[in-house]
């Protein structure tokens, strides 16, 4: 393989000179492209099939992943509501709202390990 990819680099460097016109570098090319042995992989099938487990019914805390994601959207959402209506500075309610949504979300994923 690494004779090859040498060939096909000396053909690029006759070609960059002026050695070999276009049709001549193809043609080599694909001669060398050509004299490359493709290997297919043997397929060996197994004896006994194999059983697949059967997917469960119910993920386990899919649920309560989705109504945590909702949960926490929502209280962000009436957070920044509020804060900006009682403080009226905007970044000091966006800072609130994203503080009250990491606590939420440690939270969320401390009721999902358990």
């Amino acid at each position: 393989m690494t004779a090859i990819l040498h060939e096909l680099r000396s053909l690029d460097e006759k070609l960059a000179r002026g050695d070999i016109t276009d049709v001549e570098y193809m043609a080599r090319k694909a001669r060398l492209i050509d004299s490359v042995d493709v290997v297919e992989p043997e397929v060996v099938a197994d004896a006994a099939p194999r059983e697949q487990p059967e997917p469960p019914e119910e993920l386990p805390g899919a649920m309560t992943w989705g109504f945590g994601i909702v949960l926490c959207l929502g209280v962000l959402g009436i957070c920044l509501c509020l804060a900006v209506l009682v403080i009226g500075d905007v970044n000091l309610a966006l800072t609130l709202g994203v503080t009250v949504l990491a606590a939420l979300s440690v939270a969320l994923f401390r009721n999902l390990e358990e």
